[in-house]
């Protein structure tokens, strides 16, 4: 006969257990890395612009798009190829150049060269959809090729690349503490633009004979600005994702705020606009709200580092919180 002292004992006992079995499952489901099993290959990889079999981890990755090679520096892999800048407007992106320092550039991220690509004896392509949908033939003949969609999505399209990124190359252990980060920069942005009030914006870069290239609606940097509270003026779509306005226009537009991209940091395009006599008469430009960044980040990449980079951009420059910006027309 069991006395009211064992009978507890044994009641505390099972619950002690329940509780350990129930702290372990918790623990496991909430680590990151326990929670994310190893890739297995050979992996199928399926995708809206195809399915490719990859049967062993890549270890010579050739990346065609900065959004790509961003969200692959985040997860620790470095390429033995990627795609570049046209001629004459860079190589790639300033804080991609790190990750790439022993790699090769391979042509253009839209035309890039397929010899080149071949000589690196590369184990898996990966490129932009938009770019290159054309070339999967060719390219898969060298290595299997994913293509995914970056360069018109929004920021939940670049998460969506990173997991698949992760997925192939065995890193998904680290992508839970990358989503953590990014979603810490980009609450901080949202809440800082959410007191600065809404207001409309103008974004583009200045070409060498002064001519105004405006973002347009499909532009990545469009959906960005909607999350911090600015409206882009242009509803047009393109699929260059770029318009020409001349300063008239731009006049008709008359945007609260104007953000103008600099290509390698040089400010002799925006100077040539300057001199124009109705640039004078631009809001933005009368009340010190015109903003420089760099073209790179807001117009050529679209990946999780770069988001990173927009939000803390905008918090520094001030452009959230509308603070007058020097004159710089001189």
């Amino acid at each position: 006969m069991f006395s009211f002292q064992s009978l507890i004992h044994q009641k505390f006992k099972k619950l002690k257990n329940r509780f350990n079995i129930t702290f372990i499952i918790a623990f496991i489901a909430s680590s990151p890395i326990l929670a994310a099993a190893a890739t297995s290959y050979p992996l199928k990889i399926t995708t809206p612009n195809g399915t490719t079999l990859i049967k062993s981890k890549p270890q010579r990755i050739v990346v065609l798009e900065f959004g790509l090679m961003d969200e692959l520096d985040l997860l620790g892999i470095k390429p033995v190829g990627y795609g570049q800048n046209y001629p004459g407007e860079g190589d790639i992106p300033d804080y991609l150049k790190p990750m790439a320092k022993n790699a090769v550039g391979v042509g253009a991220r839209d035309i890039p060269n397929l010899e080149a690509i071949a000589k690196l004896k590369p184990d898996l392509i990966l490129g932009e959809a938009a770019y290159i949908s054309n070339l999967s033939p060719q390219l898969n003949k060298i290595a299997p090729t994913v293509l995914l969609n970056g360069i018109y999505g929004n920021s939940d399209e670049q998460i969506k690349n990173l997991k698949i990124l992760a997925q192939i190359t065995d890193t998904e252990s680290k992508v839970p503490a990358i989503l953590s980060t990014y979603q810490g920069i980009k609450s901080k942005a949202e809440t800082i633009a959410k007191k600065g009030g809404k207001k409309t914006v103008l974004i583009g870069y200045v070409t060498p004979s002064g001519i105004f290239k405006a973002l347009t609606a499909n532009a990545l940097a469009t959906s960005i600005l909607s999350e911090l509270n600015r409206e882009n003026v242009i509803k047009k779509t393109e699929r260059t994702q770029v318009m020409d306005l001349s300063t008239e226009a731009i006049l008709e537009y008359n945007p609260d705020q104007i953000i103008v991209l600099l290509t390698e940091g040089s400010m002799a395009p925006y100077k040539k606009l300057s001199t124009d006599p109705l640039w004078a008469d631009v809001r933005a430009n009368k009340e010190h709200q015109v903003y420089f960044m760099d073209r790179d980040i807001w117009a050529r990449s679209h990946g999780i580092e770069t988001l990173e980079i927009m939000y803390n951009k905008a918090i520094s420059t001030g452009f959230l919180t509308a603070k007058p910006v020097a004159n710089t027309n001189k």
